[in-house]
């Protein structure tokens, strides 16, 4: 499809038929044949992590689902890891010790108590999103259906 050749994906996963369909949106927005939404990006939980990594992320996933604006979210679980991770992201969370370093753009903005992660990662990300938009940095078509004409070669 990258190249023009073919207009169909097939995802099949071992999981609910609507997980295939968020994959396939994404592999569309990856190739550039559909408007980026938000990527979160979140580490596998390993022994370090001091915060339920999975729940993190799945409540900022969840809290985010209606942005429209191509923004990178890091979720991490500890701060070995993590604050590298974050700082890569638009805005990130390095977890531990009960409470979350918050960055954006690779920089510590504050520190949070663990119960406020989530919420102080909303509000930030829906004023990063918003400030996009008004920068122009969002597709237009990016908040109703997505068509994307395929260009074959020669046509």
């Amino acid at each position: 499809m990258a190249e023009g050749i073919g207009d169909t994906i097939r995802v099949s996963l071992s999981a609910p038929p609507a997980e295939e369909v968020k994959v396939g949106c994404k592999l569309l927005e990856y190739m550039g044949l559909r408007p980026r939404k938000f990527d979160i990006i979140s580490c596998p939980s390993c022994g370090r992590a001091q915060v339920d990594v999975i729940q993190l992320a799945s409540a900022v996933t969840e809290g985010l689902k209606d942005v429209t604006a191509p923004i990178r979210v890091a979720v991490m679980g500890c701060i070995v890891n993590g604050p590298g991770e974050a700082r890569e992201a638009d805005l990130g969370v390095a977890s531990g010790n009960g409470k979350g370093q918050i960055f954006i753009k690779g920089k510590v903005i504050k520190t949070v108590p663990e119960d406020q992660i989530v919420d102080t990662l909303l509000t930030i990300a829906n004023d990063i999103a918003a400030q996009m938009e008004a920068d122009g940095q969002v597709p237009v078509n990016s908040t109703g259906p997505v068509v994307v004409p395929i260009q074959h070669p020669g046509h």
